[in-house]
């Protein structure tokens, strides 16, 4: 009798320890900007609504570096409960300068995206406006978007999304610092006379790089043509 109550025991501490997904302690899980005043840091991170609190990203500063630490409550997973991937914020004492930038998850440095070097679009689609909460509309695209991968030699980027009224984020526009090879696959295409390419297929995306700079400008919205998001590309300001 006393065996079957303690495996019971075992077996419903088990279930519980299952249906907690705790995630204290992690780094940073993508792209990371560095405000223009070098004060607010700023990164993507990936929760679930019924968690119990909001996470929380967090600087640990030293006089030569500042460790980023994303703190979250556990989540129950037993309720249907579907991740959100939102940009979340915190802001330092004094500004980052020169300090190394750390990920507390693994110890790597982070090279962040200066602010400053943003590209502006000059031009969106009618009806479209920045997105902060990014529910991609094609949720197998998830693991593929640049701001989940970054890499122990990634450098400096950062992808801005943007959204039709309350749909789910269709479009997005990528900033990688330096020069990446565009796809042979693609049409050729001259962007402010650099080189360039389109490549259609379900995600349409014009991929141009003017040697300081990468570009790639993304969509999963089916009626969003070529020429608009060729035109997007176009009227980015550098």
């Amino acid at each position: 009798m006393l065996a079957v109550a303690v495996g019971a025991a075992l077996a419903i501490a088990v279930t519980v320890s299952i249906m907690k997904d705790r995630r204290h302690g992690e780094g940073a899980l993508g792209e990371v900007l560095v405000s223009g005043d070098g004060r607010t840091i700023t990164t993507l991170n990936s929760r679930a609504p019924c968690q119990q609190d909001s996470p929380r990203l967090v600087a640990s500063e030293s006089r030569d570096s500042v460790t980023l630490e994303l703190q979250e409550s556990d989540v129950d997973l037993r309720p249907q409960c579907n991740r959100i991937d939102e940009q979340i914020t915190t802001t330092l004492q004094s500004p980052l300068g020169t300090r190394r930038l750390v990920d507390a998850g693994n110890g790597w440095t982070i090279a962040p995206f200066d602010q400053k070097r943003l590209a502006n679009p000059r031009y969106l689609p009618p009806g479209y406006s920045p997105a902060t909460h990014v529910q991609w509309s094609d949720s197998s695209q998830h693991d593929l978007l640049p701001p989940f991968i970054r890499t122990q030699s990634s450098g400096p980027a950062w992808t801005r999304f943007y959204h039709r009224a309350s749909d789910k984020a269709s479009l997005s526009i990528t900033q990688i610092a330096g020069k990446l090879t565009v796809s042979a696959a693609g049409i050729p295409e001259s962007i402010h006379g650099w080189v360039g390419g389109l490549s259609p297929d379900s995600n349409n995306t014009v991929t141009w790089t003017n040697g300081t700079y990468t570009i790639i400008v993304n969509t999963t919205d089916r009626n969003l043509h070529e020429a608009e998001l060729l035109r997007i590309t176009k009227q980015l300001t550098l």
